[in-house]
């Protein structure tokens, strides 16, 4: 085993690298941009990690391709979102550059997207797309743009959460002006390809091109060599998703056709206003969705919506679906991610852990606070024990509603969220004495 200079960085002569810095190195799991990503481990902190390695001519980083790899660390290290693989460190070690980030257990859209594989439901593609764009949304109001959207940059976790992760070749918006063409050339927007400025909306396009893929299995541009594809790009309107598959629904194939929109203002302004387009998507399937019946008056004898006035109940109703679950169905399952906060209007409930019941939900009470606020994984279940009807509140729509309709809103959940707080406080002291577990539990 021979040690790089400085004692860093670790290899055996068969099998690779070994060690990195304090990280110790397992495998091999692919290639990303610019280097090989490895399985590693860092003991300090007792976590799994994935380490992207750059590739060297001789041994050797070229100046310019060093200044390309870290510059990945710069735009994800500023990132922290539930949709972003997280950077944790970087660094160099002997001649190896390299970066540190989460290990994200599960597979990539790459197979989905394929012309043989299963196609996704409906409601599923919608709601991975939802999430890809409540992500690209932060990225970009963070100001960065990522660039390389495709469907091997798009990890999905065993729980269903997209991950956006390899932003290699990412920039500062309103600061790449370099005028080169990067990116993966079937996902590349016209503007991306013609070399001009890019803005938010040539990720949006990029994703448009995966939910066209993940819905249809066959791209719209097909030709023998790039500069081919790139000039169909650029000049031909992409074939309407329906025209490859008739049951996609219209509102499915608006979304679809305007992000591949040629004319980037023609597309979404952002990945939120294309998350409220989605939302609505996502939810048709699974549990029965219906327009909710219940008069004004009926709705305010439940404590959330006592302060509402008649207007204000109108506009929230706009905002949220009421959904039907039947006694045993899941409502949150611990583990995934989204959010949307539930008011449950009949019915009673089960919040549990691990299997475990650890509080009961009743006619007027509020779960999925804190998904809500933060789009964090839900930390327990809650399952309907009853026959119930939920009013589920989404945070990508709540922008539709008027402001004093959304300050009386987030004055309301603030409320309910203290008393909330306060009870599983005291619930915990009585049932928990001597249990460090999280609060959360009892605010899935």
């Amino acid at each position: 085993m021979a040690t790089a200079a400085g004692g860093g960085a670790q290899e055996s002569r068969d099998s690779g690298l070994r060690q990195l810095g304090k990280y110790e190195i397992s495998g091999e799991l692919g290639r990303g941009s610019f280097g090989r990503v490895y399985r590693g481990f860092d003991p300090f902190v007792q976590r799994e990690v994935a380490i992207k390695v750059a590739d060297t001519l001789d041994g050797e980083l070229p100046e310019q391709l060093q200044k390309a790899f870290f510059a990945e660390a710069r735009a994800a290290g500023r990132l922290h979102h539930p949709g972003i693989v997280t950077l944790f460190d970087a660094g160099t070690e002997g001649s190896l550059n390299y970066l540190v980030m989460e290990f994200v257990a599960g597979e990539t859209l790459k197979r989905p997207c394929q012309r043989d594989a299963p196609r996704p439901k409906i409601e599923r593609v919608a709601d991975l797309m939802l999430k890809c764009a409540l992500a690209l949304d932060y990225v970009h109001r963070a100001g960065v743009l990522h660039k390389d959207i495709k469907p091997g940059n798009i990890m999905v976790t065993p729980a269903g959460q997209p991950k956006i992760m390899d932003f290699g070749i990412a920039a500062l918006a309103g600061a790449d002006r370099s005028g080169g063409i990067s990116g993966s050339p079937l996902f590349m927007s016209p503007e991306q390809i013609e070399g001009r400025e890019l803005t938010p909306a040539a990720d949006l396009y990029s994703l448009g091109m995966v939910m066209y893929l993940l819905l249809t299995g066959e791209p719209p541009f097909i030709a023998r060599d790039t500069r081919t594809l790139f000039a169909r790009i650029q000049r031909e309107p992409a074939p309407p998703v329906q025209s490859k598959r008739e049951d996609l629904p219209d509102a499915v194939c608006e979304v679809v056709n305007r992000l591949l929109a040629k004319d980037p203002a023609a597309r979404y302004p952002s990945g939120r206003k294309l998350a409220e387009d989605l939302a609505p998507l996502a939810q048709e399937g699974g549990p029965r969705r219906r327009a909710l019946k219940m008069s004004h008056d009926s709705l305010r004898r439940l404590e959330f919506f006592k302060a509402f006035r008649s207007p204000e109940l109108a506009e929230l109703m706009d905002a949220s679906t009421s959904v039907t679950y039947r006694a045993g169905d899941t409502i949150i399952r611990e583990g995934e991610t989204d959010n949307a906060l539930y008011i449950l209007l009949m019915g009673i409930a089960e919040v549990r852990k691990n299997g475990q019941m650890i509080a009961l939900l009743e006619k007027g009470d509020c779960f999925g606070e804190i998904g809500f606020l933060y789009a964090v994984q839900r930390t327990a279940s809650v399952v309907a024990s009853t026959d119930v009807l939920v009013l589920q509140v989404n945070a990508a729509l709540l922008d539709k509603m008027s402001d004093e309709c959304q300050l009386r809103y987030y004055r309301i959940f603030c409320e309910n969220l203290i008393l909330r707080l306060t009870a599983t406080t005291e619930k915990a002291a009585t049932l928990l004495p001597k249990s460090d577990l999280a609060l959360d539990f009892i605010l899935p």
